[in-house]
């Protein structure tokens, strides 16, 4: 890995902050839209902020919209440019929008103006509660409460309120998700969702654009205004993912007024960050605008010996070609650096796990020097290009290239085998694993057309489009040292030690460096949404995927030749899948809705412990049905989902052949709240009831049993009280429960459920023309000892603490 750049020492990221003070901006969402012709400027708010408006040609035709300069919520905005225009926006019960001829008494009133609106979207004083969600994948924007799916919204400010500087935060906090691979253990984001797990296992997305599951290391939150948790299969809405999930991330785009934000935090133990976050327009017309964010962090974590370093440069550009032209544009550097990873435990029999209690959570059980690097770069670009009252064409591609590179040692209970005496009693060794470096490039891409239009009194809005992925990945011959691999360098040590010793003289990443896999993913869709009347309404669509994939263990085959044959695995198959759903809204504020949807996802890879390590099973397909209700009540969004999912099972047989058997059939519940529930209690959370079966297995003993990892139970609420008398004084805390995990396939060992609580404090207050917040939280405030999971340790009580300058 190549050394960390001087950029990103404080001093210089400080002196960069200070170049970039200019007055106070505003945080909501900024417009500058010049008079226009009506139809376009009304599509164009429509279209950024996901609201679904069908437009009469005859209307507007010939009329012009008001200019909209200023923070406006949408629907302030849309009114602000329809001022003297003699038309009214009109809210169907199935959430569309469509305009209708003003009452000749209010044409004739006095136009009076519309003011910004008090609070912004997925804001604190809005109970972080959002309307929008930016990306339903090919859907694009959509209100949440009219999205026929489980989806969540975590805003900007509630990443901020809450100090989080990693995923495994928002996923510890999401009463849908339940946290598998914490980031210090060096991995991309694993959680478990609706009973399906493993490392890696997460699909992601960037501003609706899909990569592949393994790219989540170089999303940090510190650059994202949003991020959208899809729980369930989504195949019509990105092409191929995981059937537990999806999780897009919503970069931050240029504000059109200045906006400057300096952020100095601790993230517990000695580990500090500076976060600078700074945009503006670039020319007095609105025409160029800027967003830029800069991270460095640096020192040891709340674990003993752990230290955490991340740098970050992020840039978003918008260039407003014309009133119907919008292109916009980003890059991001960023690296990572752990050294002391979190600790992942092996046990070659689940009985002789230790209780938590029995080992220190804030003590490292590896060494000091295991690590995991990676750099990220990424750079892209999309439109959305409003070609006239009826067709609107949007299009984005992505590039992106990272490596990474790893080596821990994980502690490890061995039983007696014929070929090791294994682990004696009490005690655990640490085999070393190092790896070469592993470079991936990945190209992603979609073009989407919509229409808008009525057939008699239905409303269409449709959409036809293509969206793909291209991830390559090249490995070194030498990926492993067989000469220090899986050796434990402290030999076997009791579990109430962990000594330190030099690190290993291995070699790794020298040799050829070669294509290990390939996979292409092509998504053709079509799909309708439609209103009916102000009642019923209805998402059809059909995506037709083909996955493309080569896949080589020569890595696995050079270190063991005699035990693991080269195998290349090449497969092209098609899939075409459906999605209907209906919906429902009796009311304005109650939506219900039934959904079926399918989905096709790449095979899975062999480990390096199965016999045919590397090699590449063939796609899976699985379905899903769902039935929910969303509602908002007050300053409250409460959904419910029930739903079912089907999908292939994999696993290792008994004759340690990775192989594709049986299926998985998990049913369950969710429910969510979002907002405030009194004035000044803000309440965000919620449950989730799981029934996971492993079923049509080989092996009988495993038949109706549950998955490993997964919990049946996840309880979890945040919430924040304003004391009003002490005006930008919030108490602030949490409390969040995960139920009885099997840590085996048989099911007869169990980890024990837990509940770990939150306690802190936020105070804001107005510094002469500027803003200054101040935030400290404890986590795991009992300092609870407990199983995160099989593999690891949960965290230790962890304070953290941070100052923001908004200027």
């Amino acid at each position: 890995m190549s050394r960390p750049l001087n950029l990103f020492r404080p001093s210089l990221l400080a002196a960069a902050i200070a170049f970039g003070g200019l007055p106070l901006a505003a945080l909501a969402d900024t417009y500058q839209l010049p008079a226009a012709p009506l139809a376009s400027t009304l599509n164009k708010i429509a279209s950024e902020a996901g609201i679904v408006l069908s437009i009469d040609p005859a209307l507007t035709a010939g009329k012009t919209a008001q200019p909209v300069r200023g923070d406006y919520d949408a629907l302030a905005a849309l009114n602000t440019a329809l001022q003297g225009s003699g038309l009214q926006l009109v809210q169907s019960s199935a959430g569309t929008y469509s305009l209708e001829p003003l009452a000749q008494d209010a044409m004739n009133l006095p136009t009076t103006s519309i003011n910004a609106r008090g609070q912004a979207d997925g804001s604190a004083s809005a109970g972080y509660r959002s309307e929008a969600v930016k990306n339903v994948g090919a859907l694009g924007g959509m209100r949440l409460q009219d999205t026929p799916y489980s989806m969540s919204v975590v805003s900007k400010e509630l990443l901020q309120n809450t100090q989080t500087t990693s995923t495994d935060d928002v996923f510890k906090r999401n009463p849908f998700t339940q946290l598998y691979s914490p980031k210090n253990a060096g991995y991309a984001s694993a959680v478990a969702i609706r009973g399906y797990s493993g490392a890696g296992n997460l699909s992601i997305a960037n501003d609706g654009l899909r990569y592949s599951n393994g790219y989540d290391g170089g999303n940090y939150v510190e650059e994202m205004e949003q991020i959208e948790i899809l729980t369930g299969l989504s195949g019509f809405l990105y092409g191929p993912a995981s059937p537990g999930g999806l999780v897009n991330y919503v970069i931050k785009r240029p504000t059109y007024e200045r906006y400057n934000s300096v952020t100095l935090g601790n993230a517990g133990g000695e580990n500090y960050y500076l976060h600078g976050d700074f945009g503006g327009p670039i020319d007095s017309e609105g025409t160029f605008a800027y967003r830029v964010n800069l991270l460095t962090q640096d020192g040891e974590t709340a674990v003993d010996l752990q230290k955490r370093r991340r740098e970050m440069i992020s840039l978003a550009l918008d260039w407003n070609v014309s009133d119907d032209l919008l292109i916009q544009f980003d890059a991001s550097h960023k690296k990572s650096e752990t050294r002391g990873l979190t600790s992942y435990w092996f046990f070659g029999n689940q009985g002789r796990r230790p209780d938590a209690d029995d080992l220190d959570n804030d003590k490292l059980y590896s060494q000091r020097w295991a690590f995991s690097d990676s750099e990220h770069d990424r750079i892209g670009s999309r439109f959305n290009w409003t070609l006239n009252d009826t067709f609107t064409l949007r299009g984005a591609l992505g590039y992106s290239q990272y490596t990474q590179e790893y080596a821990y040692t994980g502690p490890t209970v061995e039983d007696p085998s014929p070929f090791s005496p294994g682990t004696p009693i009490g005690f655990y060794s640490q085999p070393l694993y190092a790896f070469a470096p592993v470079e991936t490039e990945e190209t992603s891409g979609n073009l989407f057309l919509d229409s808008a239009f009525n057939t008699g009194s239905i409303q269409h809005k449709a959409t036809v489009g293509y969206q793909g992925n291209v991830a390559r990945v090249r490995d070194y011959t030498d990926y492993v040292d067989l000469a220090y691999q899986q050796s434990s360098g402290v030999g076997n040590v009791p579990l109430g030690q962990q000594p330190q010793v030099g690190k290993p003289n291995y070699s790794v990443g020298n040799g050829d460096q070669r294509l290990s896999s390939r996979t292409q993913s092509d998504n053709f869709l079509v799909g309708d949404i439609i209103t009916f009347n102000d009642q019923w309404s209805s998402i059809v669509g059909l995506t037709h995927t083909t996955i493309k994939t080569y896949s080589s263990n020569f890595v696995w085959n050079v270190a063991y030749p005699a035990f693991t044959p080269l195998v290349e695995t090449t497969y092209n198959e098609s899939e075409t899948s459906p999605n209907i759903s209906l919906i429902y809204k009796p009311q304005p504020w109650l939506t219900t809705y039934v959904t079926y949807i399918e989905g096709l996802q790449a095979g899975g890879i062999a480990p390096n412990t199965a016999l045919n390590a590397g090699a590449a099973l063939s796609p899976e397909v699985s379905e899903q049905y769902e039935i929910g209700v969303k509602a908002t009540v007050g300053e409250t969004l409460l959904t419910l989902a029930l739903f079912n999912i089907d999908k292939p099972n994999a696993y290792t047989n008994s004759a340690n052949v990775y192989v594709q058997d049986g299926r998985q059939e998990n049913n369950g519940l969710e429910f969510g709240i979002t907002g405030k529930v009194l004035p000044e209690l803000t309440v965000v959370g919620g449950f989730t009831l799981l029934d996971p079966k492993v079923k049509k297995t080989s092996i009988t003993a495993n038949e109706g049993n549950k998955p490993t990892n997964v919990a049946s139970q996840l309880a979890k609420v945040y919430a924040e009280y304003d004391i009003n008398a002490v005006p930008g004084f919030a108490l602030t805390g949490g409390a969040y429960y995960t139920g009885k995990q099997y840590s085996d396939e048989v099911n007869v060992h169990s980890l024990p459920s837990f509940t770990t609580f939150d306690a802190g404090a936020r105070y804001r207050m107005p510094v002469a023309d500027n803003s200054v917040t101040l935030r400290a939280n404890v986590s795991n405030l009992a300092d609870k000892s407990y199983w995160l999971n099989s593999s690891y340790l949960g965290d230790p009580r962890t304070l953290t603490f941070s100052a923001q300058l908004e200027f």
